[in-house]
Formats: structure tokens, sequence, C-alpha cells
């Protein structure tokens, strides 16, 4: 297994457990912002083991979606989170106020555990994870 997806799906998995003590602080935007990039860095791990590219943050979101989705390896809801994820993120790291409510950062964090808990099987399925 290649060292850079094992580290990938390291951070996706710390970055769930940041986004669920955000949630418990009530840092909502910080939640979401933590999140989405918990998604990301799955998805960019699974696009590392399979086509070997990496690209830009739209580029990883795209290949992705073409990749696993429009393919049919994962559900139309796997593209529908991360989207939304990543619309959820801008804002909550941009934006000039606290944009994200505690209902949409909830949302958000259960559904990156599923993205997430999903790649994880995808890409450790048959294997012994490394420690």
């Amino acid at each position: 297994m290649d060292d850079k997806v094992v580290s990938l799906m390291k951070k996706a998995q710390k970055y769930l457990r940041s986004a669920a003590v955000l949630l418990e602080l009530e840092d909502f935007d910080s939640c979401a912002s933590r999140a989405y990039f918990a998604m990301f860095f799955s998805a960019q791990a699974l696009l590392l083991k399979e086509t070997k590219r990496f690209s830009t943050n739209q580029g990883i979101r795209t290949s992705f979606v073409q990749t696993f989705v429009d393919s049919g390896r994962l559900p139309r809801r796997a593209a529908t989170a991360l989207n939304h994820g990543s619309q959820l993120q801008e804002v909550a790291d941009y934006g000039y106020a606290f944009a994200v409510g505690e209902e949409q950062a909830e949302e958000l964090l259960q559904e990156a555990e599923a993205f997430v808990n999903s790649i994880d099987r995808l890409i450790f399925v048959g294997q012994e994870r490394e420690a």
C-alpha cells in the first residue's frame, strides 16, 4: 500500500475526530471545514490508489466523481456529499461572519463519517491496516 494513501486516510480519520470535537464546542464553521476536508482527503487517497494522479482541488473533486460515482462504483450520494461539504467549507472558512448552523454541521459530519468510512472500506478491502 502506498504510504501517501495510508497517510491521507489517517488524516481523514483525524479530521473526522476533530470535527466531532468542534461540534461539541459549538464551533460549527470549523466543524464543517474539518468534515469537508476529511471527505476531500479520503477522495484524494482513493484517486491516488486507483489512478496515481493528483490535480487541483476542483480537479480532485471532478476526477473523483467521474472515476467512482459516474462509473457506478459509489452512489450518487457520494458526489452530493462532497459537493455540499465543499460549499459549506467555502462559506465557513471565507465568510465574514459565522455562517454554519448546528444542524448543518451535524448533518455534514454524519455525511463525512459515512463518506470516509465507505472509502476506507474500498481502499483497505482484504488488506491489513498499518498502524
